[in-house]
């Protein structure tokens, strides 16, 4: 996945970039991020030499991009009918026990997401990285 954005900060000291770029169109109405703005603001750590102003090529391997997607909808829709199927099962049939195995799997899946999330943002090949500087 690659985007494009303006630097709107830089300290070359830390060499941190404060990146503005646009959602893309098929962002716009997902919402997965959080994201509601159609601007987005990033800091990122980089090598790159750049100051104010420079518009900069922001990439994250598409290998990675697709592995977090579905990270990010396949495990709390398994964990989701998980719960269901054992709340189901083990309370021999009663409804209210599948809603609760249901809501029980959604919640260890926000639980594991946010684990995941915290341990792959300190690996350098699951964030996002400035791999050119047009000045």
């Amino acid at each position: 996945m690659t985007k494009f954005g303006e630097v709107i900060g830089y300290d070359p000291q830390s060499g941190v970039a404060v990146i503005r770029y646009t959602r893309p169109e098929a962002c716009a109405k997902c919402g997965a991020c959080g994201g509601k703005a159609q601007e987005t603001v990033i800091r990122l750590k980089t090598t790159e030499a750049c100051r104010v102003g420079n518009w900069v090529k922001v990439e994250l391997p598409d290998g990675r991009f697709l592995g977090a997607t579905a990270l990010a909808y396949a495990l709390p829709l398994a964990c989701f009918l998980l719960g269901l199927f054992l709340g189901y099962s083990l309370s021999g049939g009663m409804e209210l026990w599948a809603l609760l195995g249901s809501a029980i799997g959604l919640s260890l899946s926000a639980v594991a997401l946010r684990l995941a999330e915290l341990r792959l943002r300190q690996r350098p090949e699951w964030t996002p990285r400035v791999c050119a500087v047009y000045h």
